[in-house]
């Protein structure tokens, strides 16, 4: 039996540098899409520091940005919350994310068939 096309919304809560959450959250975002799942990947709250141009590997973290880069090609969005960004003072962002207003994410959200949380 052929599975049925799914939503699947990973929030990102996570900061880029003190956990791995971030790194493996988009492996299994990578993993879902191998099941032609309509994919996307959520940043709210301290979660949208995941958004600037950083360089993790200065200080031995995963660079995981070029991946980022590479998920348009597996259908993947990922979506900045733009109440996050404005409390962090967040002007500028890498282009492949997109500025979501809360009742985009809200809908994001509630639209999914699964959500998975990442804090």
């Amino acid at each position: 039996m052929k599975d049925t096309l799914k939503n699947v919304v990973f929030i990102i809560w996570a900061t880029p540098f003190n956990t791995v959450v971030f790194p493996e959250a988009l492996r299994m975002a990578i993993g879902q899409t191998v099941s032609d799942n309509r994919v996307s990947l959520l940043l709210m709250g301290d979660g949208v520091w995941n958004a600037l141009n950083l360089a993790p590997h200065m200080i031995g973290r995963p660079d995981v940005h070029e991946s980022m880069e590479l998920f348009s090609a597996c259908g993947v969005r990922v979506f900045a919350d733009a109440v996050s960004l404005k409390e962090r003072e967040i002007s500028e962002h890498q282009s492949h994310i997109e500025k979501i207003d809360r009742t985009e994410a809200y809908l994001l959200i509630t639209n999914a068939d699964v959500v998975m949380n990442f804090r």
